[in-house]
C-alpha cells in the first residue's frame, strides 16, 4: 500500500524528468498518437476532433484544441510529453531545388517557387537535402502563422514540440522509394508524387478518398499524361493517413501497394489489441529518429 502511494507520487516527477516521445499525426478530424519503445509499438490511440477546431491543418480554436489534447495525453499517462508531429499535406507545399540546401533563397528564387499564398504572406521554408540526389534538396514551405498557431497549441497544452514535419516528407522517408509513384491519401486531400532517384519530380493535388470516383478519374488522367512520356507504372506505393476510414479507399482500382509498417516488419506490435489505424505517416515521422 505504501509502495503504491510512493509510485503514484513519483509518476509526475518521472514524467517531468524523463518525458516520453509521442508521435502525433495532425488532421482536421482527428489527432492520432503513437508511442514506441525502440521499434516496438507500445501505445496507439486516436482523439476525435469536433468540426471547426482545425481546417486545412490550421488550428482555428487554439485554446479549445490545447485543452482537449493536453487532457487526453495526461489521462493516458503522457503529461509533459515531447512531441514530434506531422502536418497534413494540405498545410504545406513541396518543391525540388538545385544547389546547396543551406543557401538562403533570394526574392526572385522564392517567387519562382510559385507558392499558392499571396505574395505578402510570411512563409517558413525548410530545405531538406536528398542523399540519393546529390546537389538537390526538397523545400517544404509552410505559412509562418500556421506554425505559430501550432506552437501555441502545444505550449498551452503543456507539451514540448521538438519537430513538425510535412506529410509528403514523412511518406517519402517511410516508403524509401527511389523511383516510381507515391500516392498519399488523407481525409481532406490526396496527392501523387513521381520519384526519380529518390527525389520528387512531379506533384499533383487530387480529390480526397471520400470522392473515389473523382479521385480515380484524376489519378487515371495523371497516369495517362505521364504514359505519353514513359511506360504506365505497374504499381503505386500508397501511404494513408491514420484518420482515414478504411471504407473510403475500397473503391480505388489499380495496382496499389499499401504501406503497412507492422506487416512489413518495420515496426513490432507490442499491443494486445491495436486499433485498425494506418501507420504510414506516423512511421515516416518516427523513422527519422529510430532508424540507424
Amino acid at each position: 500500500m505504501v509502495l503504491a502511494g510512493v509510485q503514484e507520487r513519483l509518476g509526475p516527477l518521472q514524467a517531468w524528468l524523463f518525458p516520453q516521445r509521442v508521435y502525433l499525426e495532425l488532421q482536421d478530424q482527428a489527432i492520432t498518437a503513437m508511442v514506441l519503445d525502440g521499434r516496438r509499438l507500445t501505445w496507439l490511440d486516436q482523439l476525435t476532433l469536433p468540426p471547426g477546431l482545425c481546417v486545412g491543418g490550421r488550428p482555428l480554436n487554439g485554446p479549445a484544441l490545447a485543452d482537449r489534447l493536453g487532457d487526453w495525453l495526461v489521462e493516458q499517462g503522457y503529461a509533459g510529453a515531447r512531441i514530434w508531429a506531422v502536418l497534413p499535406g494540405a498545410a504545406s507545399e513541396l518543391r525540388l531545388l538545385k544547389g546547396s540546401a543551406l543557401a538562403p533563397l533570394m526574392p526572385k528564387e522564392l517567387e519562382a517557387l510559385r507558392l499558392p499564398w499571396p505574395a505578402e504572406t510570411a512563409v517558413d521554408l525548410l530545405r531538406v537535402p536528398l542523399p540519393a540526389c546529390p546537389g538537390s534538396s526538397v523545400s517544404v514551405a509552410v505559412e509562418a502563422a500556421l506554425l505559430e498557431d501550432w506552437i501555441d497549441v502545444f505550449a498551452d497544452a503543456g507539451l514540448g514540440l521538438d519537430a513538425l514535419e510535412a506529410a509528403p516528407v514523412c511518406a517519402l522517408r517511410g516508403v524509401g522509394l527511389q523511383s516510381g509513384w507515391l500516392l498519399g491519401l488523407e481525409p481532406e486531400q490526396s496527392w501523387l508524387l513521381r520519384l526519380e532517384q529518390g527525389a520528387p519530380t512531379w506533384q499533383w493535388r487530387l480529390p480526397p478518398p471520400a470522392e473515389p470516383g473523382a479521385l480515380q478519374a484524376e489519378l487515371d488522367q495523371c497516369l495517362s499524361y505521364w504514359h505519353s512520356r514513359a511506360p504506365r507504372p505497374s504499381s503505386i506505393a500508397v501511404v494513408a493517413a491514420a484518420a482515414l476510414p478504411a471504407s473510403c479507399v475500397e473503391a480505388l482500382r489499380g495496382e496499389l501497394e499499401w504501406m503497412d509498417p507492422l506487416a512489413a516488419g518495420a515496426l513490432e506490435n507490442g499491443l494486445a489489441d491495436p486499433p485498425a489505424l494506418s501507420l504510414g505517416l506516423l512511421w515516416g515521422l518516427a523513422a527519422a529518429e529510430v532508424q540507424p
